[in-house]
């Protein structure tokens, strides 16, 4: 049901009757931060922080940490953060492949291998298009060599 803030103003989707205020005034209330700071944000940062205490968490772990620390998070959100790179996790049981080869990787959507060709693909054109420019020049000089002028 959509509500209206009674701390900030903003209307929000409340998930129940009792719910007066909306999720980011919670957060702020609960952090001390200020607005703008969001739930999924301070989610990833609890996640981030268990990870780097400890490196070697499965995701099964991680989640248990984490809703010991009040949060709810599921696999859906840890395979996001892994496929975005901003987690590595070498406990990952369903895995991340690289979109192109589809080799096994630990972060990211590409392995540094196709990360490199594409780079390379990306920084110097190729001999395919060389060719083309090369050809569509030499066909606008004889289109312009060809033209008739004539007086009227």
């Amino acid at each position: 049901m959509l509500k209206k803030c009674e701390n900030c103003g903003v209307f929000f989707g409340a998930t129940d009757d009792n719910q007066i205020i909306c999720e980011s005034c919670k957060v702020s209330e609960v952090t001390g931060k200020g607005k703008g700071v969001s739930l999924e944000d301070l989610k990833y940062e609890a996640a981030k922080d268990i990870v780097r205490q400890n490196a070697d968490i499965s995701p099964e772990r991680l989640i248990k940490e984490m809703d010991e620390a009040g949060f709810k998070l599921n696999l859906r959100e840890i395979m996001n953060y892994v496929k975005q790179g901003k987690m590595t996790l070498k406990g990952v049981a369903d895995g991340v492949f690289c979109e192109e080869c589809g080799k096994k990787i630990l972060s990211g959507r590409l392995c540094p291998t196709c990360t490199k060709k594409l780079e390379e693909k990306i920084t110097r054109p190729s001999r395919d298009e060389d060719a083309k420019e090369q050809q569509n020049n030499q066909f606008s000089k004889q289109k312009n060599n060809n033209r008739m002028y004539s007086r009227k």
